[in-house]
Formats: structure tokens, C-alpha cells, sequence
């Protein structure tokens, strides 16, 4: 094991729960996850950001795959004990993203809630100082929480692109706008871990 992979071991006294959006939709939240956060925080604040991925508002940073292996073979145990059998490394991705668009300055797209297309989606936060978390939303208009086919999912992306931008939220964050219904909300403290279902 090298240095790198201890950046990213996972802390035995971790604190795990599960959180309940509606009967198909759990959250894993998982406090304290890294054993030392500050060193990851660390590596990622000596990263190489570069431009945004698709409509995400901030930037990424790479973070060599081999250092991930031996956590991707923990979190995939975990979700195999939790009712997600079979996850190897190769069917995890990361990397370090940093939010650097203000909300007055996004896009439509960038306003509206997304979803993420992956079988389960997660996300570490490393800022000691923000709490802003993740949040889930029911669409009113179609009154969908979760996107489950193809034909949904093209159902939304037109829905989008016809109405999007009249209807686009006054931030990223919102409650109830008549369009986009705040289901749950999970607070960003530093060192926690949240996974949800990629098609929430």
C-alpha cells in the first residue's frame, strides 16, 4: 500500500445510518468516513482543476485510480452488505469537484435539479467550514422523485429544454417554486459520506 492509498482509508469508528426519502429511495449516510480527512482535504486542495464536466458549476481534479482501488473494494462491500451485491472497483468513479460558479451566474440547467444516471451517486464533503449539502426533489409538473427508464428520462430532458429556462429556479437550492417539491435534505458536514440512487 502506498502512501496514496492511505490518503483514502476509511475510518474504523465511521458512523453509518440509512435515511429513508420514500420505500425506493434510501440514503446512506456515513459520518466520519475518512480516517484522516484532513489529508485528503489536503490532496485535494493541491489538485489540478480544470474545466466543468457538463452542466456542473464548479471545476474537477483528478485523482489517480489505483489510489481509489482499496476504498472503491470497502465501499463495495459495504453496499453489498446493505442489498447492492457485485460492485467492483471498476464500477466506481471519482474525483475532487469544487462548486466555483455563483448561483446568479449559472445556467438554467445548472439551477434545476439533475440527476446523475449512474446506479448509485455519492458525494464526500471537505469544506470544515460550508454545510451545504444535498438535497432531493420531486418534480411537480410530471410529479416524478425518481426518473426508473429511458422514456422517462427523455420525457424530462424535453420538458427541459421547452421550459427550462422560464421556469428556472432563483438558485440552486430551493424549497417549494411550484415547479421542484424539496423532499429531503442532507447537511454537508465535513467527512461525511451520502449515497443515494443515481436516478433521484
Amino acid at each position: 500500500m502506498t502512501s496514496l492509498d492511505r490518503v483514502f482509508r476509511l475510518n474504523p469508528a465511521a458512523q453509518l445510518r440509512v435515511e429513508s426519502v420514500s420505500p425506493d429511495c434510501p440514503l446512506l449516510v456515513v459520518d466520519q468516513v475518512y480516517e484522516d480527512p484532513d489529508a485528503v482535504r489536503q490532496l485535494a486542495l493541491h489538485g489540478s482543476f480544470d474545466s466543468s464536466l457538463a452542466y456542473y458549476p464548479g471545476l474537477h481534479s483528478k485523482i489517480p485510480a489505483q489510489a481509489l482501488v482499496p476504498l472503491y473494494e470497502q465501499l463495495g462491500e459495504l453496499l453489498g452488505r446493505l442489498g447492492t451485491p457485485g460492485l467492483l472497483p471498476e464500477h466506481f468513479t471519482s474525483d475532487f469537484s469544487i462548486v466555483t460558479t455563483p448561483a446568479a451566474e449559472m445556467l438554467a440547467n445548472q439551477k434545476h435539479p439533475h440527476i446523475d444516471g449512474l446506479l448509485i451517486a455519492g458525494v464526500v464533503y471537505l469544506s470544515p467550514q460550508l454545510e451545504i449539502g444535498t438535497c432531493l426533489f420531486r418534480h411537480l409538473p410530471s410529479g416524478k422523485a425518481m426518473l426508473r427508464d429511458e422514456a422517462e428520462m427523455q420525457a424530462y430532458s424535453d420538458w427541459l429544454r421547452a421550459h427550462g429556462e422560464a421556469t428556472q429556479p432563483h438558485s440552486y437550492a430551493v424549497e417549494q417554486d411550484g415547479v421542484w417539491e424539496r423532499l429531503h435534505t442532507v447537511a454537508g458536514r465535513y467527512n461525511r459520506l451520502v449515497m443515494y440512487p443515481g436516478n433521484a
